[in-house]
C-alpha cells in the first residue's frame, strides 16, 4: 500500500498489522504499507536525512524498491480527485510529479505560465492522441490527480518492466473519463493495454438538473471500473469494454453493490469498440442514427467568460458608475476591486481584441479622468441580455474567435453538450456574443455560431449539406433556412422531453427530414421563434426589426422610479396571475410564463434576480456593490418583453409538437447518408494577427 498522508499511514499500517496478528501470521511479518508518493519516479534517489527521520527514508526506499522491481497483479483504490490548472506553477507533487513531467520535464517557474513535458512523460500517452484529434481544447481537464493515478497503474500493472502477465486495475473515481473529449487518449490507452474492461456507472451527480444520489458525500458522478489483461494484450485489437448503470438512493446503490460477487450477477451492456468511443453503450433507435448537432453546425465554442462579474450589468451606467468606482480606488485597493487572477492583473499589458484599436494602458497605471471602456449588449442568459465592458484587460477568456465572427446577420444557438439537458428548450438562441454559462446557468464549448465569419461569408454548416438537402427537398436551402429548420425542432420542451432518455449520453442529434412540406413548416416556426428569442434582431424586417409583438401582460401598476422605490423582491400570485415587482405589477402572467424553464434556469425568476437591489448571482468584488439606483423605463419595457416573448413561445409549442411528431414518423437522412466533417471546420476560424492575440482567451 501507497499512502502520501502521514496520518491515514499510520491508521493503515496499524490496522493491516492487527488484520495478519488476528489472522496468525507471524510476529515479524510486514505491513508493506508505505509513507510514499505514489506518483514519484521509481528512479528517485532517496534523501539523506537526519537520524530521527531515518525511518522515512528507508519507507521511501521500500517504495522504490516496489515501483522499480516488484511485478504487481493488482492495483486497486480510490485515487484522489484534485483539479488543477494546466499551467500551475505549483510543485510537481501537486500536478502529476513523474507520470505527468517525466525524467526531463522542466516545471513552470513561480510565475511562468507554461511548463514542459518531457517526451519519456507516460501521461503524454493519455494528452497526445487528444490533441491529434483536434480536440486540444478539452485537454484541461485531463490535468487531474485520478487521471495521473489512472495513468500509474496502468503502467505498473501492464506496462513496466516486470509485468509480462495477467494484471487487473480496479478503481472507483470520477466518472468524467467515460465520455468526456478530453479522456479519448484515456480510453484509447486502456483499450490497448486490456483484454477487457467493466464499468459500474454509480452517478451521483449533484449539480445541474438531473441530480442523483453519490455513493460519497460529493458532487462528482462516479464509476468502478475493473480493467483486465489475461496475458499480454494486442495492442491492435481494442479491449472489449462491458457497462452497466446502477440507479436508486445512496443506500439502494450500496445494497446493489452488497449483492454482486460475480461478473454473472450484473446485466452487462456492451460498449463500442472503436479506440476513443465512449465507454457507454452506444444507442439504439431511430434517434442514434440520426446525425449529431456537433455534425451538422461543426464549430461549437466556449462562450465568454470573464472570471469577474462587476463588468457585467443590466445597464450602461452601473457599468459606468463601476468604472469610476475603481478607478477611485488606490493602488492595494484597486487589486482587490479588480479581482485579479492567473491571467488578469491590474498590471496586465494586454493587445487590443480588434487589429487598429489603441491598446488600453495596464489598469494600476490609470488616473480617475481615464475614459471609460467600450460597452456592448451581451446575452449572459438564455434570453437576458446585459451590458459589458468590451476590453481586453478585465476578461480572462473573452473569446476573440466569436467576436471576430460577429457581425449583423450572425446567431448563436447555446445548448448543453456536457450534461444532459433538463426540462424545457434543448437549444436557446440569441443575436449577442454570449456567455459561457448563456444557456441555463452553467457551460462548457456549448456555442454554436451559425457563421465563421463577421460578413457572413462562410457559413458554420457541414459542407455540401446544403447541397445535398436542396436536391432531396426540390429548393434552396441557405443557412438561415437550415439554422431555422433546426431551431424549430429542438427548441421546445417536447423535444426534450421525447428523447429525455437518449440525450443521458449528451449527444443532441437531428432528424432532418425528407420531406418537403414537412421541412418549409418546420423552417417558418424556426424562423418565427428565433425573431422572437432574438427581441426582433435576427429574422425580421422592417418594422419588425428590433421589436416584438405585443402580448397579453402590461404593466398595470407602475413600479417606482425612485431612488427609495427600488425593488428589493418580486413574488408572483399564480391565483390573480400577476407578477408584483417592489411596488409595481404586472398582469396578466400565466404560471407557465412565470415558470418558464431552461435546464434549471428559471428564465423570469433569473432576469429579476439580476435587476434586483441587492442582485443575484455571486459577487467578484466590492464593485458588484454598485448597483442600478432606480427602476427606469427601459427596465419595464424589457421586462414587457421578455413576457410577450415567453407568451408567444408558449403558444408555439403545440404547433412544434405536432410538427416534431410529423418529422419523426417520416423518412429522415441517416446520419451515414451524410459527408464526413473536414477537420478544419471543427476549428475556430483563422484571422490575421490570431498568433499575436493568444493571451485573449481562445
Amino acid at each position: 500500500g501507497f499512502e502520501v498522508m502521514v496520518g491515514p499511514y499510520a491508521v493503515t499500517e496499524l490496522r493491516v498489522s492487527r488484520a495478519l496478528r488476528d489472522r496468525g501470521a507471524p510476529a515479524t511479518s510486514a505491513a508493506r504499507v508505505y509513507l510514499t508518493d505514489t506518483l514519484e519516479s521509481p528512479n528517485a534517489e532517496p534523501p539523506q536525512l537526519p537520524l530521527f527521520l531515518r525511518p522515512i527514508s528507508e519507507q521511501r526506499r521500500k517504495a522504490l524498491a516496489v515501483k522499480k522491481e516488484t511485478p504487481v497483479l493488482v492495483c486497486l483504490g480510490n485515487p484522489p480527485y484534485d483539479r488543477h490548472e494546466a499551467a500551475t506553477p505549483h510543485n510537481g507533487d501537486h500536478t502529476g510529479s513523474w507520470v505527468r513531467w517525466g525524467e526531463n520535464g522542466a516545471l513552470p517557474a513561480e510565475g511562468a505560465s507554461t511548463g514542459a513535458a518531457g517526451t519519456d512523460a507516460i501521461f503524454r500517452d493519455f494528452l497526445d492522441p487528444v490533441v491529434a484529434a483536434g480536440h486540444g481544447v478539452h485537454v484541461k481537464n485531463l490535468y487531474n490527480l485520478y487521471v495521473y493515478f489512472w495513468r500509474w497503474a496502468l503502467w505498473k500493472v501492464f506496462e513496466h518492466d516486470t509485468a509480462h502477465g495477467p494484471g487487473i486495475v480496479s478503481f472507483i473515481t470520477a466518472a468524467s473519463y467515460l465520455d468526456g473529449a478530453a479522456f479519448r487518449g484515456m480510453r484509447e490507452h486502456i483499450r490497448r493495454v486490456c483484454d477487457e474492461v467493466w464499468i459500474l456507472d454509480l452517478g451521483g451527480e449533484g449539480r445541474g438538473t438531473r441530480k442523483s444520489d453519490n455513493v460519497f458525500a460529493i458532487q462528482t458522478p462516479v464509476a468502478i471500473a475493473v480493467a483486465m489483461r489475461s496475458n499480454e494484450a494486442n495492442r491492435d485489437t481494442p479491449a472489449k469494454v462491458h457497462y452497466t448503470r446502477i440507479d436508486g438512493t445512496r443506500n439502494q446503490k450500496l445494497a446493489t453493490l452488497d449483492t454482486i460477487d460475480s461478473f454473472e450477477k450484473v446485466a452487462w451492456q456492451d460498449c463500442p469498440s472503436d479506440w476513443q468511443t465512449p465507454f457507454r453503450p452506444a444507442g439504439k433507435g431511430n434517434y442514434f442514427a440520426w446525425p449529431l448537432l456537433t455534425d451538422l453546425m461543426p464549430w461549437q465554442h466556449s462562450g465568454a467568460e470573464l472570471k469577474r462579474t462587476w463588468p457585467i450589468a443590466p445597464d450602461k451606467e452601473t457599468l459606468e458608475r463601476r468604472w469610476r468606482g475603481l478607478l477611485a480606488t488606490s493602488d492595494v485597493n484597486r487589486t482587490v476591486a479588480f479581482k485579479e487572477t492567473r491571467d488578469r492583473e491590474v498590471s496586465s499589458k494586454c493587445p487590443p481584441l480588434f487589429a487598429g484599436d489603441e491598446a488600453g494602458k495596464p489598469i494600476v497605471t490609470l488616473t480617475r479622468g481615464a475614459p471609460t471602456p467600450r460597452m456592448e449588449r451581451y446575452a449572459y442568459r438564455s434570453f437576458n441580455r446585459q451590458y459589458i465592458f468590451l476590453d481586453t484587460r478585465l476578461a480572462d477568456y473573452l473569446r476573440p474567435a466569436l467576436w471576430h465572427a460577429h457581425g449583423e446577420r450572425q446567431v448563436y444557438m447555446t445548448t448543453q453538450l456536457t450534461y444532459p439537458p433538463g426540462k424545457g428548450p434543448a437549444v436557446t438562441a440569441c443575436s449577442e456574443v454570449p456567455d459561457r454559462h448563456h444557456f441555463s446557468g452553467r457551460g462548457g464549448k456549448d456555442t454554436i455560431p451559425l457563421y465563421r465569419a463577421t460578413d457572413a461569408s462562410e457559413a458554420n454548416i457541414l459542407p455540401d449539406l446544403s447541397d445535398l438537402l436542396g436536391k432531396t427537398l426540390g429548393r434552396t436551402v441557405t443557412p438561415e433556412h437550415f439554422l431555422a429548420y433546426v431551431y424549430g425542432l429542438l427548441a421546445h420542451p417536447a423535444f426534450t422531453a421525447r428523447f429525455s432518455d437518449e440525450m443521458e449520453s449528451r449527444e443532441v442529434r437531428v432528424p432532418l427530414t425528407k420531406d418537403p412540406t414537412l421541412f418549409e413548416q418546420v423552417r417558418k416556426m424556426g424562423a418565427h421563434l428565433l425573431r422572437l428569442h432574438t427581441y426582433g434582431e435576427r429574422f425580421a424586417s422592417g418594422r419588425q426589426r428590433g421589436r416584438v409583438p405585443r402580448g397579453a401582460a402590461k404593466c398595470t401598476e407602475a413600479v417606482p422610479g425612485e431612488t427609495d422605490g427600488y425593488p428589493e423582491a418580486f413574488h408572483y400570485d399564480d391565483t390573480a396571475q400577476t407578477l408584483h415587482v417592489g411596488g409595481g405589477a404586472f398582469a396578466p402572467v400565466t404560471p407557465a410564463v412565470y415558470g418558464f424553464e431552461v435546464s434549471g434556469l428559471k428564465v423570469v425568476q433569473s432576469w429579476l434576480g439580476y435587476r434586483m437591489k441587492k442582485g443575484a448571482g455571486k459577487k467578484s468584488s466590492p464593485l458588484d456593490d454598485i448597483r442600478p439606483t432606480r427602476w427606469t423605463g427601459q427596465f419595464t419595457t424589457e421586462l414587457l418583453e421578455l413576457l410577450w416573448m415567453l407568451e408567444a413561445t408558449l403558444a408555439s409549442y403545440p404547433e412544434q409538437t405536432r410538427l416534431l411528431d410529423a418529422v419523426v414518423a417520416g423518412p429522415c437522412f441517416q446520419a451515414d447518408d451524410l459527408p464526413p466533417v473536414p477537420d478544419d471546420m471543427r476549428k475556430p476560424p483563422s484571422r490575421p494577427g490570431a498568433k499575436d492575440q493568444l493571451n485573449l482567451g481562445d
